[in-house]
């Protein structure tokens, strides 16, 4: 009888424990796409491979999950600001923080290389996954456009100088060789710390101790065409630049 009645006490005490279990409510999966670092806006991406003259209407956003639960949203290749997630569903995200006030981001997977930020909205905003195996702290967005620019060219039209025969080598990582006395180029991509007439697209050129050296570009395959700016805005405002003559056409060798 002893037997009987330990046995009906561990029997329900089983049926207790799966009953308590089976109530408790499922802890939701964290999205898979959390586990990519690193996305960037597809209207960028597609103005990119597109050859645009003008990145900076093209809206440069980027998504950064570099550790468990937090995110940095980037506009523009400038404005960073970091923030906590909290996971709604298995492909789902709600984006908070300082910086943020009391807007809440919402991001959803639609596919395996695409996401969305605050889908059906007037501020939707698509991603794409983007490879950054080296963290380039500049972020993946600039590492795209620098990607995009490398290579080794020759000078098309010289305008008579003396080293038009000596190749220019620019690489992704944002350092350059050949060109002038030069070490490092930088391109603007939002707007936000310089703009020129029809959103035409900004570098900036530099080395220790020199000023640094802005020009406008585009690019149409192989061809990288460089033009002067002039700054039409006071020493005290963002500068506001207006294009002026060519000053290079730089061919990438094959």
């Amino acid at each position: 009888m002893r037997t009987t009645k330990i046995l009906c006490l561990l029997s329900f005490a089983v049926a207790l424990g799966q009953a308590c279990q089976n109530a408790a409510p499922k802890k939701a999966e964290v999205p898979a796409f959390t586990a990519t670092p690193y996305w960037v806006s597809s209207a960028f991406i597609e103005a990119l491979e597109a050859d645009s003259d003008s990145l900076a209407t093209a809206e440069c956003h980027e998504l950064q999950f570099i550790s468990p639960d937090s995110v940095v949203y980037i506009y523009g290749s400038v404005e960073a600001a970091p923030g906590t997630y909290t996971v709604i569903d298995d492909k789902t995200i709600e984006i908070s923080g300082e910086m943020f006030g009391d807007a809440v981001l919402r991001v959803t997977q639609i596919s395996d290389q695409e996401i969305v930020l605050d889908k059906d909205t007037e501020r939707e905003v698509r991603f794409k996954p983007v490879e950054n195996h080296e963290h380039d702290p500049r972020g993946a967005a600039t590492l795209l456009v620098g990607q995009h620019l490398a290579g080794t060219y020759t000078r098309e039209n010289p305008f008579g100088r003396s080293n038009a025969d000596r190749p220019i080598t620019l690489n992704a990582d944002g350092t350059v060789k050949g060109f002038e006395a030069y070490h490092h180029y930088e391109t603007a991509l939002g707007g936000d710390l310089a703009a020129a007439e029809d959103g035409s697209n900004l570098i900036y050129f530099s080395a220790e101790g020199q000023e640094m050296f802005p020009l406008a570009w585009s690019k149409r395959g192989d061809t990288l065409n460089l033009w002067t700016l002039e700054n039409l805005s006071a020493a005290d405002e963002k500068p506001s630049y207006t294009v002026g003559r060519m000053y290079d056409r730089l061919i990438r060798k094959k």
